[in-house]
């Protein structure tokens, strides 16, 4: 499923191990959360044969994450689980760990130590 974003800020999702997995390279910001939200609506619509779909999100190329990323992570989280679906973050840069953390948010967006 490919996302239509701007050359430099490119998206790729790769399916492993049953898992999409989608890197993120770039800030996480006003400018791009809404690709995300439309990525995970997209990755629900049509309903997935064998269940509905389980993201991985690699954000370790993302410096910067605004409370806008920040609330396009908590939507896809939320939409995914609310599907039957899954959500989990594979990698983060520290900025981005720091951000969930400081919000409370690892409960919903889990951090792989």
């Amino acid at each position: 499923m490919a996302l239509s974003v701007p050359p430099a800020r490119r998206e790729s999702v790769d399916i492993a191990e049953s898992w999409q997995v989608c890197r993120i390279r770039g800030d996480l910001d006003c400018t791009r959360a809404d690709l995300l939200r439309a990525y995970v609506d997209a990755a629900l619509e049509p309903p997935v044969p064998g269940g509905p779909p389980r993201i991985a999100l690699h954000l370790a190329d993302v410096p910067f994450c605004d409370s806008y990323g920040l609330s396009a992570l908590v939507y896809a989280a939320k939409r995914l689980r609310a599907e039957g679906g899954a959500l989990r973050v594979t990698s983060a840069s520290r900025q981005v760990r720091s951000l969930i953390r400081r919000c409370g948010l690892d409960c919903l967006l889990p951090l792989p130590d």
